[in-house]
């Protein structure tokens, strides 16, 4: 991602101008499945579903993957291309201040690309395997992927995206401090921990200082960071073994509070705790009021996932279109669909039952 200072030293200046890619977006809006479409996939065997993609925009992903792979694989490979290509062709559609914006709505991506490559080489897996779940953007070309996959360990691997400043250089310099911990500790989650918060604090930073045309964006990035903590901390309420430094559990940049995340964390009542959170955040009254009465983490986490996709796409219909918020629909939308067809393909191959995939699907404006 690249920094303020230097969007200014290139001449990104002045108001974004979004209204060729967002008029490109919205064109594109129809092409994206609807609940009819999954439901169609849902009832089809394997070759059935590969079928029924085969009438999608991911054809052309589809006939690449079908040559290579076999099983559930050629569907997580032609979802992998297609959300990769086309968040690329996305970037392409922007330049400028605008350009500028969408760069950083997709270096999460080069976050989620790094975190991948660095668990699979902790665990040494196969670089073949590595590369089925980095999505080809931004930084990370399967090339790429593949090299640092290929490193004979973790500290190999991290030493190589310093060498090559990847995916940027404050991530890179992230990666270098948090290794010389994780050489102390052997605490692979506290390394991402570590990488994470650094995209976090950098990212809420930039985008406030770049004010009213970055809000919507902000607003996106927050509300990821504040279920993220959110999440995090009621899953700390069942730890019997809590220490005092719980401010390190959790990212920085969000609306939440440190201090009001180690409350949840202690609360006695979990009615109490989801009546607080929800003052903070009330689009999340209802999946609070749900957890408060199970206790069920997962759902929260699914029914949380559908809020933020709902607040995201609301803006292709709501959103000022000619601002980063179509561009935000469109990424989420995108995200969505594979994560979708993911579930589809998986649900499959494995034969879960049909009713279980179906609730798990994200489909925004049809809550259960």
């Amino acid at each position: 991602m690249r920094t303020t200072a230097a969007a200014a030293r290139s001449g990104r200046t002045g108001r974004p101008d979004f209204a060729y890619g967002n008029t490109r977006l919205r064109a594109r809006r129809p092409d994206l499945l609807d609940a009819a479409a999954y439901e169609a996939m849902i009832d089809r065997d394997l070759d059935g579903l590969l079928g029924a993609l085969s009438t999608t925009p991911y054809a052309a992903d589809l006939d690449q993957a079908v040559t290579r792979y076999h099983g559930a694989r050629r569907v997580h490979e032609a979802v992998r291309r297609h959300l990769g290509r086309t968040l690329e062709e996305m970037r392409s559609f922007y330049s400028g201040r605008a350009r500028l914006l969408v760069d950083i709505l997709l270096s999460r991506w080069d976050l989620q690309n790094t975190l991948v490559v660095i668990r699979a080489e902790s665990v040494r897996t196969k670089p073949d395997d590595a590369l089925a779940h980095v999505v080809p953007l931004g930084a990370f070309s399967d090339a790429v992927a593949r090299e640092v996959a290929r490193q004979h360990e973790l500290s190999g691997a991290i030493q190589l995206l310093v060498r090559w400043q990847l995916p940027d250089p404050e991530t890179a310099a992230a990666l270098r401090s948090a290794l010389a911990v994780y050489e102390r500790v052997g605490d692979l989650a506290e390394l991402e921990q570590r990488v994470t918060a650094s995209w976090t604090a950098r990212t809420s930073a930039e985008l406030l200082r770049l004010g009213r045309d970055a809000a919507a964006l902000l607003s996106h990035v927050q509300r990821d960071i504040d279920e993220r903590n959110v999440t995090v901390a009621l899953r700390l309420r069942t730890d019997d073994e809590l220490d005092e430094g719980l401010a390190s559990h959790f990212l920085p940049g969000g609306v939440i509070a440190a201090a009001s995340l180690e409350a949840a964390v202690r609360g006695m009542e979990n009615g109490a705790v989801a009546g607080a959170l929800t003052r903070l955040r009330p689009e999340w009254e209802r999946a609070l009021k749900r957890w408060a009465a199970s206790g069920d983490l997962v759902q929260l986490q699914y029914d949380l996932d559908v809020v933020r996709v709902e607040a995201a796409t609301k803006h292709f219909a709501f959103g000022d279109p000619l601002g980063i918020g179509i561009p935000v629909a469109y990424t989420v939308a995108k995200e969505t669909e594979a994560r979708n067809i993911r579930l589809i393909a998986e649900g499959t191959a494995r034969g879960l039952d049909r009713d279980r995939v179906r609730s798990r699907l994200l489909l925004p404006g049809s809550r259960r």
